[in-house]
């Protein structure tokens, strides 16, 4: 009981991030990132629709205080775990994840954290099975990323976005419970 307890005191206690609910002042930055070739890189850009009914969404805020509400926490992106959308699949237990971070704040380490804390709640929380994600072929860092946080690259479909009058194929990457409890008890990385 004393673990359970624990963990459900940690679900929301950020490391350097907070997360709250996307409010409509966070609808320009989400905006500006959804035409950010970078961050439309880093998923599925269908993750990126604010608002949306079949999609949770989640500001990312960097902020001292670990509170929820803080006062100086300035918005930096958004973070998405998508619901399938097959009719009547909720039993598979797998979920999608997308996440974008304002170009002023990246390579601070924020998009690896967002993805540990959405591993976390999707598998210690949301009793997910399985978490998958997309991304583009251009972006090697996030690639890389993913596969030292326990991603496996599960698929490609070649050749389907066009940036810079080049194609580039979509990623598709999955980590199953199992995986995901592997890394964890080695340590988070």
């Amino acid at each position: 009981m004393k673990d359970i307890k624990s963990k459900f005191s940690t679900a929301f206690r950020p490391e350097r991030l907070i997360y709250r609910a996307i409010d409509m002042p966070d609808i320009p930055l989400v905006a500006r990132m959804l035409w950010d070739p970078v961050n439309q890189g880093f998923g599925d850009p269908t993750l990126y629709t604010p608002l949306s009914g079949t999609i949770s969404s989640i500001m990312l805020q960097k902020g001292i205080e670990a509170s929820l509400l803080s006062e100086s926490a300035i918005p930096i992106g958004s973070l998405m775990l998508g619901k399938p959308t097959a009719p009547k699949t909720d039993h598979w237990r797998w979920t999608t994840l997308g996440v974008g971070i304002a170009e002023e704040y990246r390579d601070k380490g924020y998009g690896k954290e967002a993805v540990n804390w959405a591993l976390d709640w999707a598998f210690n929380f949301a009793g997910m099975h399985r978490v998958e994600l997309l991304t583009a072929s251009y972006n090697d860092r996030r690639i890389a990323m993913y596969k030292q946080l326990g991603f496996k690259e599960e698929g490609r479909k070649r050749e389907t976005i066009y940036m810079n009058r080049r194609w580039w194929d979509m990623v598709k990457f999955g980590i199953l419970e199992g995986e995901w409890e592997a890394v964890r008890s080695k340590g988070r990385p």
